[in-house]
C-alpha cells in the first residue's frame, strides 16, 4: 500500500488556524485526496479550497487561561466524537489541544513548522515532543528541531 494510499483512507484531521496557517495547510498537502476528513479551526477567516466533510469551530485561546480550557474541553469532545487516526497541523495556539489530544488516543501527528517565523513557533515547541512528522522550512530550524524534516519543493 502506498504512503499516498495510506493517508487517503484514514479518518484525517487539518487543524489550523484560519489565514496563513491554512494557506500553509493546503499547499502541504496540494494534490492528496483525503476520504475522510474534518478540520478543527475557529471561526474566521477564509474557508478551505475544498471544504471537508466537516468542520469544528473552537474557542480560540487568546492566551487566556479560561478560553484555553474552554477549547480543551472542545477539543477533547471533538477527539472523541471523530477518532482521528491521523492529524495534520501547521498550528497555531487554536490547534495545540486538539493535536496532543489525538496524540494521545492513538492518531498519528504531522506537523508543519510555520515559514511565517524565523524563529521557532510556540505551536511548533509545544508540539514537537508528540509529532510523528515534523516539517521545518528552513536549515536554521533544525536547531531547535533536531529530529525534524527539511521541507523541499511544494512544502516551500
Amino acid at each position: 500500500m502506498s504512503e499516498l494510499l495510506w493517508i487517503e483512507t484514514r479518518r484525517t484531521c487539518w487543524a489550523y488556524s484560519p489565514g496563513g496557517h491554512l494557506a500553509e495547510l493546503e499547499r502541504a498537502t496540494a494534490g492528496i485526496r483525503f476520504s475522510d476528513r474534518f478540520d478543527v479551526t475557529f471561526a474566521g477567516g477564509r474557508p478551505p479550497r475544498e471544504p471537508p466533510r466537516r468542520i469544528y469551530h473552537v474557542c480560540h485561546p487568546r492566551r487566556s487561561a479560561w478560553r484555553t480550557l474552554l477549547n480543551l474541553l472542545q477539543a477533547l469532545r471533538i477527539v472523541l466524537r471523530e477518532r482521528p487516526r491521523l492529524v495534520i497541523s501547521t498550528g497555531a495556539d487554536v490547534a495545540v489541544p486538539v493535536c496532543i489530544l489525538a496524540r494521545l488516543a492513538g492518531a498519528r501527528l504531522v506537523f508543519v513548522e510555520t515559514t511565517g517565523e524565523l524563529e521557532p513557533s510556540l505551536s511548533g515547541r509545544l508540539l514537537y515532543p508528540f509529532a510523528d512528522l515534523f516539517i521545518v522550512p528552513w536549515p536554521e530550524k533544525l536547531r531547535a528541531f533536531p529530529r525534524a524534516i527539511l521541507a523541499r519543493g511544494p512544502l516551500l
